[in-house]
């Protein structure tokens, strides 16, 4: 498994106790249904704002404080 991020592909969104709280699909992120952000260009928007960044397949969110640290998970 690569450890950097592909905007192409898709991925679930693990928060740090592994639950998953959404899914990153081709840049644009989604919690069910609902399109409420994205990432592009190793920033992480969310519902229009800046809200983390991208390292690798870490997506480090620091809205709200303290930085929240959610895995990315590729999707078969």
């Amino acid at each position: 498994m690569s450890s950097l991020y592909n905007p192409a592909d898709h991925y679930d969104v693990l928060d740090p106790e592994g639950i998953k709280t959404g899914e990153l699909r081709a840049g644009r992120y989604f919690e069910g249904d609902w399109e409420v952000g994205k990432a592009e260009g190793g920033v992480f928007h969310y519902n229009g704002e800046p809200a983390g960044r991208l390292d690798g397949m870490v997506l480090g969110c620091f809205a709200p404080v303290p930085t929240t640290r959610f895995q990315l998970i590729r999707q078969s």
